[in-house]
Formats: C-alpha cells, sequence, structure tokens
C-alpha cells in the first residue's frame, strides 16, 4: 500500500515538474512563488494588525499565527523528519530543479507548506476574507515548490496537516492562558 502512495505521489510530482523549465518567464514566477511568498505572507500579517492596530483580536490573531507557525515549524517538523525522514525529489531521481537546496534536509512534510498554511489556517478564525487571500497564496507557493523541484505532493500535504494540528494546539494553549489570565 505504502508503494502505491508513494508511486502515486511521483507521478503527480512529474506532473507538476514538467512545468519547469519550459519557459524562463513562467520559471521566474514559479521561483518567486516558490520562494518568497512566504515573506510576503508574513509582511501581510504585520499589515493586518496596523490596519486596525487598536484592535486586539488582531494583534491575538498575529500572535496566534506566529506561535502555530512556531510550533509547527520548530518543534512539530524536526520531530516528523526525525522518525520519517524523506529525501528531496531532486535526490531521487531525474527533476528539473529550479532552486537550490539542502539535499541534507528532508522532505517531508514541507516546512515552507507548515509556516504558509498556519498563517491561513489561524485568520479562519478572525477575518474570513484574509484567510481565503492566505490560503490560496499558500496553495499557489506549495504548488510552484513541487514545480521547482524541492517537494512532492505528499510533502505539501504533511505541511497541511501539521499546520492544522499546530492552529489547534496553539488555540488550546492561548485559549488555556487567557482562562488563567482572568482568572
Amino acid at each position: 500500500m505504502l508503494d502505491v502512495l508513494r508511486d502515486f505521489d511521483y507521478r503527480i510530482f512529474k506532473i507538476f515538474n514538467g512545468f519547469a523549465g519550459k519557459s524562463v518567464g513562467w520559471d521566474g514566477v514559479f521561483i518567486v512563488a516558490a520562494e518568497y511568498v512566504l515573506f510576503l505572507m508574513l509582511a501581510g500579517l504585520v499589515l493586518f494588525v496596523l490596519l486596525k492596530e487598536k484592535d486586539k483580536i488582531r494583534w491575538t490573531t498575529a500572535l496566534h499565527a506566529l506561535a502555530s507557525a512556531f510550533i509547527g515549524r520548530a518543534i512539530l517538523i524536526p520531530i516528523i523528519r526525525m522518525l520519517f525522514f524523506r529525501p528531496r525529489p531532486f535526490i531521487s531521481g531525474a527533476v528539473t530543479q529550479l532552486v537550490s537546496h539542502n539535499p541534507l534536509e528532508g522532505s517531508f512534510p514541507s516546512a515552507h507548506a507548515t509556516v504558509m498554511f498556519a498563517l491561513a489556517f489561524s485568520l479562519f478564525f478572525v477575518n474570513v476574507r484574509w484567510a481565503l487571500a492566505y490560503f490560496v497564496l499558500a496553495v499557489l507557493s506549495s504548488f510552484a515548490r513541487i514545480v521547482v523541484g524541492v517537494h512532492f505532493p505528499f510533502d505539501i500535504l504533511g505541511g497541511m496537516l501539521v499546520a492544522a494540528f499546530s492552529v489547534l494546539l496553539a488555540k488550546w494553549m492561548f485559549d488555556f492562558w487567557l482562562s488563567k489570565k482572568r482568572k
């Protein structure tokens, strides 16, 4: 069963990675989306707060989003990668690789996807428009990370699941802390 899933994952990867190297212009778009959209999303989070800087809910949401991203990226991903190491696609086979990446770092789950989806999922609690915009950016950047040859599709899916768990864990921690603070 695991071999069937890996084969399916690789086939989907090859379809997406097949877009790489076809056009200098599109390659540039994929590279920017894969490498820099995350920073745009972080800058957008600052803007989200500054648009209504006296709104405590926005500040709390931004802190929750950052805490969720931190829990996923700095705590959960290293543990998962220690238990389930998966090499990057460019190590495993013939790939059109558009960006360089550390070949010793595991591919599963995607840290970029974890952070981006943690930001998007956190925003769903208070502002659906911002959350949807972040979700679209996260999907596009994640797709681009497959195209540029640094992740398999299941790495992205794993990152989404880690993000969802991180957001729920951070929400529980925030709710617990706030309930203690009110007493």
